[in-house]
């Protein structure tokens, strides 16, 4: 009885999968409620990918990564009117 006690009591649990500091795909899938291909889409962007490791055959990403990427601006502003401006200009000095 005491061994029964002594393993159910005093072994460190395993933390809930939402709760680890690692995250594998599915499991950020989850916690960011999106799909796994747009999980993997961000982790292969050429600008701002999300930041993952390759763990043999795993991909992991580090929570508080996510969060921080999911926060940072990745979007630029662009000035509409210059844009218009110039190909205005563009079109008038060409006829």
């Amino acid at each position: 009885m005491a061994e029964t006690y002594f393993s159910a009591h005093h072994l460190p649990r395993e933390q809930p999968k939402q709760n680890r500091e690692w995250l594998d795909l599915k499991t950020l899938t989850q916690y960011a409620t999106v799909s796994e291909r747009t999980v993997r889409q961000w982790i292969h962007r050429t600008a701002n990918p999300l930041p993952a490791v390759r763990v043999h055959t795993k991909i992991l990403v580090r929570r508080s990564a996510f969060d921080l990427w999911l926060e940072s601006p990745r979007l630029e502003t662009i000035d509409v009117a210059s844009i218009v401006d110039e190909m205005v200009s563009d079109l008038v000095g060409t006829n």
